[in-house]
């Protein structure tokens, strides 16, 4: 995730603003008279649009919003044979704000020890009381613009096979969900859990919830716990940082929506079926750490082919220049990213424009994007957002980490890549220039100011979500001074070096969870050295 409104406000970013294109064609537009100016802008935004939507739909009411998905590749197929698989059966109420929900979780037993029960997170039930949101106070009014609205998952009933399971509900906030397995549930082996429930989307333009042009229904259904070297991982839903932990499952989806609706989702759409005043979109998503979807009557789309992925760019009628530039950003990062750390394995990549007040939040697939950053005086902010939650599709979706307990592991170096894009895209001066905007190297750094005004501050990278009392200290130490630690890595080693060992990083850990040491084994390999010194001294 990026804090816009947080990065913002510790920036000194200079007052002109940055140019739209770059190199010689930006000095050819400098020198035309203003009528050609205009008429050249008319004919490149018809070349735009003609170039990049290709066989996309404008009209959001084509029958299925976008074009159906290929077949996914062969990686995703074998990696998904073992993998847990979540079946959800979705009946969406926009009138009601309100989720009906059938759910099976075949749950495989991927670790050496046996379990007599399971966990799950209900994330919903972080937004029913209005003392426990999962929001800090400054917060409050941005997330509720329209006053507090409660949200909840409300549990019907939990069965295996055609039995009646016991389970229990609790935690910080009622967020966790225990099932009591009628038998142990052996290393290798499944058992299938049957749920129903209903969902109720509070009127919040955060991760979950809706306001006047989006329902984003993001962390909205009972998904297992992590169980790892510390045990089963039942962490609230904090208010700082990104509070998901999670493995990949295979996730087959049906959502039954008014027809007016157009979804953008994680996954690939297998089938679109009419039901009267209805549609129910299949979904199938191989290989991926969670499933979210986003609900529109407004969504108009353009898509562009990067390698073997279709990338969507998913906005609102009055935003189309700048939802294609958005698709625009997304491609090229797309294409780049692959070049530099490994092929993106999903067939689609979505980059949807939102009721988000946050700036921007990565999902499997699909990233959600604040919609006051497609106003036309926040181009720079739009670019520089849309490419860093691309680069979080390595980062955080294909090779995972604990964001609770490590949070500088996937937000540092998906900052640092964002940087990288910089250079790759607009050349080595530019990469310097973005780096210095958001570090204030070559100046007091914002973290010095910061601490200037505190005492006692941790300025340790390596710290958990919950060590952080407000985001913008969050945000210097754990994305800023974190991407320094990728920066000096990549002057130590240079270019062919430094990228070899992202490439090795992403290969050893692709489809799993990482731990910084995992990042230190791949520096190792590649290098035939220690590393030992420079992962102390950084993290510190």
């Amino acid at each position: 995730m990026l804090n816009f409104h947080t990065l913002i406000n510790i920036t000194q970013f200079p007052g002109k603003k940055p140019a739209l294109f770059g190199g010689r064609r930006m000095k050819f537009i400098i020198f035309m008279t203003e009528k050609n100016r205009r008429n050249f802008f008319a004919i490149l935004l018809i070349c735009i649009l003609i170039a990049s939507l290709g066989g996309a739909y404008l009209n959001r009411y084509a029958r299925s919003g976008r074009e159906y998905e290929r077949q996914p590749g062969a990686e995703l197929l074998e990696i998904s044979k073992d993998l847990s698989i979540y079946d959800i059966d979705v009946i969406f109420d926009p009138e009601n704000a309100r989720l009906i929900c059938k759910q099976n979780v075949k749950l495989v037993n991927r670790d050496d020890i046996e379990f007599n029960s399971i966990y799950f997170h209900l994330y919903p039930n972080a937004f029913k009381e209005e003392k426990r949101l999962p929001f800090l106070s400054d917060e409050k009014d941005a997330a509720y613009p329209n006053g507090f609205s409660p949200g909840w998952i409300d549990l019907k009933s939990v069965s295996i096979g055609d039995s009646p399971v016991d389970y229990q509900i609790g935690g910080y906030n009622n967020n966790i969900l225990a099932v009591m397995l009628d038998k142990p549930l052996k290393p290798g082996g499944s058992t299938d859990i049957a749920m129903e429930y209903s969902v109720i989307i509070p009127n919040s333009i955060g991760r979950f919830g809706y306001g006047e042009n989006t329902f984003n229904i993001a962390n909205w259904y009972p998904v297992s716990c992590v169980y790892d070297h510390s045990g089963w991982n039942t962490d609230p839903y904090y208010a700082i940082g990104d509070p998901f932990y999670s493995d990949v499952s295979n996730y087959f989806v049906n959502i039954k929506v008014p027809s007016g609706y157009v979804i953008a989702s994680t996954g690939d759409i297998a089938e679109i079926k009419d039901e009267g005043e209805y549609r129910i979109w299949e979904i199938e998503a191989l290989a991926v750490r969670d499933f979210v979807w986003i609900a529109s009557e407004r969504f108009e789309i353009g898509s562009r082919q990067v390698d073997q992925t279709t990338v969507y760019s998913y906005f609102f009628p009055e935003s189309r220049e700048s939802g294609l530039r958005a698709l625009d950003y997304a491609a090229y990062a797309l294409q780049i990213f692959n070049s530099c750390f490994g092929m993106y394995p999903y067939r689609q990549f979505s980059v949807v424009q939102s009721d988000f007040f946050v700036g921007g939040m990565e999902y499997p697939n699909l990233v959600m994007i604040d919609k006051n950053l497609y106003d036309k005086e926040q181009l720079f902010w739009l670019e520089y957002v849309t490419v860093h939650e691309t680069a979080h599709q390595w980062w955080y979706g294909i090779v995972g980490n604990d964001q609770i307990d490590e949070p500088w592991l996937d937000e540092a170096l998906t900052e640092y890549s964002t940087v990288l894009y910089y250079g790759h895209r607009y050349g080595q001066d530019k990469e310097n220039e973005i780096y210095n905007i958001i570090t204030g190297e070559g100046t007091q750094s914002s973290l010095e100011k910061y601490i200037l005004d505190e005492q006692e501050i941790n300025t340790a990278v390596d710290q958990p979500i919950y060590k952080f009392s407000d985001w913008i200290l969050y945000d210097l130490i754990v994305y800023r001074k974190g991407a320094g630690i990728f920066r000096e890595m990549h002057r130590i080693t240079g270019d062919e070096v430094f990228y070899e060992i992202l490439r090795k990083y992403f290969e050893n850990n692709k489809f799993s969870n990482a731990a910084h040491t995992d990042l230190q084994k791949a520096c190792e390999e590649v290098t035939g050295k220690s590393w030992d010194a420079f992962f102390q001294r950084q993290l510190e």
